[in-house]
């Protein structure tokens, strides 16, 4: 009488045990004014566990705002001297202020286990995508244009010139929104629905069979 053979199942060292523990990389671009820090701070509330990066720039703090929550703020020496070390994973010139990204804060959250958030513009999120195309893109857009100028007019943080200056940035990077993974559409008075859409997308990630890991 022959026996049957139990399947083979595989060993435990075929598995990479570095992809079971990483986190995700998503990049989430909005033109300014369009909430993107409104919908981030509605899903942790949620209990959504992800880290948000804090970006180093030379800008100065606006008002309430504090080192590390949400930028680190150095001069444009030490600005410098990270490009030239290589700390940065991509940095850009905004609004007339440098920011970078700090690659051992997100090297070191996604090798934690935790998803990792990362708030920068189209220029910037272009240069992530030439570099880590793994990485998750999403993109979020105002309700209308007319939202858009309500929302910063209402925050009352700029002069009209920047106002104006803002706006035509915001066209321009309206305008790139096809190179992203996901679009979601922030209307006034919907917040709900945008918060829900990005928590749907990135447990949506982690439900791939393949999972878009990076490498830093």
């Amino acid at each position: 009488m022959q026996l049957e053979t139990q399947p083979t199942l595989p060993q435990k060292d075929t598995i990479s045990q570095q992809s079971l523990k990483q986190g995700l990389l998503f990049v989430l671009s909005a033109p300014s004014g369009t909430g993107k820090d409104t919908v981030i701070n509605a899903l942790k509330e949620q209990g959504m566990d992800f880290h948000v990066v804090a970006s180093v720039t030379t800008r100065s703090p606006r008002p309430g705002e504090q080192d590390g929550h949400p930028y680190y703020f150095v001069d444009q020496e030490t600005f410098d001297s990270m490009i030239a070390h290589n700390e940065l994973l991509e940095y850009a010139r905004v609004h007339g202020n440098w920011y970078g990204q700090p690659r051992q804060q997100i090297r070191d959250h996604l090798q934690a286990g935790h998803d990792v958030l990362l708030k920068i513009d189209v220029q910037g999120a272009a240069t992530v995508r030439k570099k880590l195309p793994g990485a998750i893109f999403i993109f979020l857009t105002p309700g209308s244009v007319e939202e858009l100028v309500e929302r910063l007019i209402a925050r009352q943080t700029e002069t009209e010139q920047e106002r104006q200056r803002r706006l035509l940035d915001a066209q321009n990077e309206l305008a790139q929104r096809d190179h992203y993974d996901y679009v979601i559409e922030n209307r006034q008075g919907h917040l709900e629905e945008a918060v829900e859409r990005l928590r749907a997308i990135m447990v949506a990630e982690h439900c791939r069979t393949r999972p878009h890991y990076v490498q830093l």
